[in-house]
Formats: structure tokens, sequence, C-alpha cells
């Protein structure tokens, strides 16, 4: 196995779901040696980490955390699997390697990416150009689909099934219409990421929740998504919690690139673009790895890309 695979096993070892980054963490920072390092605390625990080297004005950033979910470890001779193989693991041993070969370089690994950003939001960093480090398939990207999230909440009235009652009167069935109203809609990639309520199959469901998110890919839809989700109160019974919401993203760097069909922390840092091993299609999934050849080739790549 080379370097740097042996590297993304050891991080594999390590559960870091959204909450959970601080084990992880503490390894990176054990791995960085000649950097100056800040560990940045957000909440109890959880901390990013800002790493810097000789003088740059040049960032490497990539998250830490992963969605949930076990996916064994596994090698073969083309992939390597387990979760974060894809999102992220993979593309921050690539950057800890970069990193130890460059005199002048900065690191940022961040927290909560994966749910709400926190890491993100509060780190403040300033940079020529910032390299966001997500599964791009070694492209570069310039440019990236935007998100909205909401929670929506439906009431109903509990009673036995047996009675007459109305869609209203049961929660989960004003939230099959809620969400009926807004695959209508056509968005460009609309998810019901989770739903719950009621209490039993004989019981009219008195309360339901649905957790959403969209991607709009322009200004046009972003604007039109939320006018839409505004006005839901007014046609259905239900209450409307914005969670978070992103406009669509494009860098203002003067290079030639895609734009990925995603969301990332591209979006809070000016001068940046998207670069790293991986496919996007892998990431999240229950079966997710990381082509070896794609891995193999990071440092490299990175190396050409950085000024």
């Amino acid at each position: 196995m080379t370097t740097i695979e042996k590297l993304l096993i050891e991080m594999l070892k390590i559960d870091s779901v959204s909450g959970n980054e601080k084990d992880l963490g503490n390894l990176i920072v054990q791995k960085l040696e000649g950097f100056k390092i800040k560990k940045q605390f957000i909440g109890k625990g959880r901390f990013n980490i800002i790493a810097k080297k000789g003088n740059s004005d040049v960032w490497l950033v990539g998250h830490l955390d992963t969605v949930p979910g076990a996916v064994p470890i596994r090698i073969t001779k083309e992939k390597i699997y387990g979760r974060g193989a894809c999102d992220n693991k993979g593309n921050l041993a690539g950057a800890i390697l970069v990193g130890k070969k460059l005199k002048n370089i900065n690191l940022l690994f961040t927290v909560g990416e994966e749910v709400d950003f926190a890491g993100a939001e509060k780190v403040k960093i300033k940079g020529s150009k910032i390299i966001v480090l997500e599964p791009t398939m070694l492209k570069v990207m310039t440019g990236q689909l935007g998100i909205i999230a909401y929670s929506i909440s439906t009431k109903g009235k509990e009673k036995h099934t047996s009675l007459p009652f109305t869609d209203k009167e049961n929660a989960i069935h004003e939230q099959i219409k809620i969400c009926n109203y807004l695959r209508e809609k056509n968005f460009n990639a609309f998810n019901v990421g989770k739903i719950s309520g009621g209490l039993a199959d004989n019981i009219v469901a008195g309360n339901s929740v649905m957790d959403i998110s969209l991607r709009p890919k322009d200004g046009k839809e972003y604007a039109q998504a939320l006018s839409i989700f505004k006005s839901l109160p007014k046609n259905f019974n239900c209450k409307v919690k914005l969670k978070h919401k992103y406009a669509p993203f494009f860098t203002n760097l003067t290079v030639k690139g895609e734009t990925a069909q995603f969301f990332s922390e591209m979006q809070f840092f000016k001068n940046s673009l998207l670069f790293g091993a991986g496919n996007i299609k892998q990431a999240h999934a229950n079966d997710e790895y990381v082509s070896r050849s794609q891995l193999n080739s990071l440092e490299r790549e990175l190396l050409k890309i950085i000024p």
C-alpha cells in the first residue's frame, strides 16, 4: 500500500460522524509536524484545525465529518471502501501529505460540513487561492449548486381510524399532499430526507415532521423556491421552518472549470474552487469508496494547481 492509502485507512478506522470529529481532529494534529497549529473550538470538544507553514496565502480546505452509517473497510485492487473514503477522508490525506512537501502552505480542516456548516461559518480566512477539497474526480470546479433546507410540521386530530376524517385532520396525509405539491414544481434536485409522525396504524396521525432539501441551479430557481416555501402555510395546514439557505456560488477566480452538481464549503470562501479525488456518486452511499488510482494521483494533481 502507498503512503496516502495507509493514511486513509488509519483515518477510516476513526468514527467522525458530524458532532464527533474530535478524535480524527487530534490524529490530524499529530500528523502536522512543522505547522503552526490552532484549534478553533466549535462547541464542546469540537474544533476546526487551522495550520500554517511558512509565508503563503494559499489554502487547502477539507471537512472532518462524515454522514452517519457504517461502511466496512475493504480494499480491492481498484477501490478502498469505508465511510468517508470518498467524502472526505481521502482528500484530507492528500492535503496532509501535500502540506508536508511544501514549505509555504495553509491548511484548514472544518467540522459540521455535513449538517450545518458550523465550522466554515465561524472561521475567517483570506487567500489568493482557496482549494476546497471535495470529490470532483480530479476536475477543477469553479461553481456549485445552492442549497435550501426546511423542516415542515403538520398537526392533525388523533382519533379512531374507523371514524371519518379529512387529510387536514391526518398530519401525515397532509405531508403527502405537500410533498406531491412540491414535486410538481420540478425543482432541479428535491429530496425528502426524513419524515416522522403518528403513533399507531389505528390512530389518525396527530403530528408529523418532514425534513426536505433542494439544490437550486441558479438565482432564478433559488428565489422562486424561497417564495414557494414561504407561501406553503397559506395552502396547507403546516408550519415551515427554514434550516439554512445558500444561493448558487461561482468563484471570482479567473480559472476555467465546471459547475459542481452539489453544495460545499466553497460558498464560504472567496477566491475558491473545488478539487479532489472521488466521485460524488459514491459519497454518502452504503458502499462508499474511492478509486485507488485517483487517490494516488491526488498529491501530484494538487501540486499542479497550487501556485
